[in-house]
């Protein structure tokens, strides 16, 4: 459609400050969608931030439905849904002008350097603030819940739920509902996981043993890791 960045700008310009020097469109899907903005926004600067799956899965189930991984079950759908996505990314990064992609795992290590990165590939400088607003262990909670099945999670949600019995502020039960199919499928998920996504996940620059680490990023074309000119510190 020859309108189409016409009616993008329209549609997105009433959520901008369109005096500001960077305008930034930050939906998930976009993800997926990079080869087409830039034909339609050929000045456009791409940065993706990618997360271990397993911590992304984790992080983003509250919005899942009941039977793909809200509450556990199904949890695996999740982890696939971010190996696809990030193959199709990968293949699309190939023909991408102006990108720059971070680990988030690096970002949270390293926000000066990482943010740093930002700031050149944007060609604006940072406020130092955005570097202290970093939290560094956001997904500790993940990688310990992974490493545990849930167990840990689960014993500490039960006393909490006791203790609270016969109050208004008491856990809420589907908080607890997933405690339990936590601990009692998670377990299970992680070897399905490893069977069926482990080679795919690795080849994406992660690991099923270690959430917090992460290679550094070069695109994946057909399940090995392609040669890329960017920078891919």
């Amino acid at each position: 459609m020859p309108d189409a960045g016409a009616r993008l700008w329209a549609s997105w310009s009433p959520y901008w400050d369109l005096d500001s020097t960077v305008l930034v469109e930050k939906s998930p899907p976009n993800l997926t969608k990079m080869r087409y903005f830039q034909e339609i926004f050929p000045k456009s600067r791409f940065i993706v931030v990618t997360r271990h799956p397993v911590v992304q899965a984790l992080a983003v189930r509250k919005w899942a439905t009941r039977t793909r991984g809200r509450f556990t079950y199904g949890f695996p759908r999740l982890v696939e849904h971010w190996v696809h996505a990030h193959d199709v990314f990968a293949e699309d990064a190939l023909h991408i002008e102006n990108l720059l992609v971070l680990r988030y795992e690096h970002l949270m290590r390293e926000p000066a350097r990482e943010l740093g990165r930002v700031a050149e590939f944007l060609d604006i400088e940072l406020d130092a603030a955005a570097v202290d607003a970093v939290d560094a262990g956001r997904s500790n909670r993940y990688a310990e819940l992974w490493r545990t099945g849930g167990r840990g999670q689960l014993a500490g949600r039960v006393r909490s739920h006791v203790g609270n019995l016969g109050s208004r502020r008491g856990t809420p039960r589907a908080d607890l509902l997933r405690d339990v199919t936590d601990a009692a499928l998670l377990p299970r998920y992680r070897n399905v996981v490893n069977e069926h996504l482990g080679d795919r996940i690795r080849a994406h620059g992660y690991d099923l043993s270690t959430l917090d680490e992460a290679a550094p990023w070069a695109p994946v074309v057909h399940g090995s890791p392609a040669i890329l000119t960017a920078d891919t510190r």
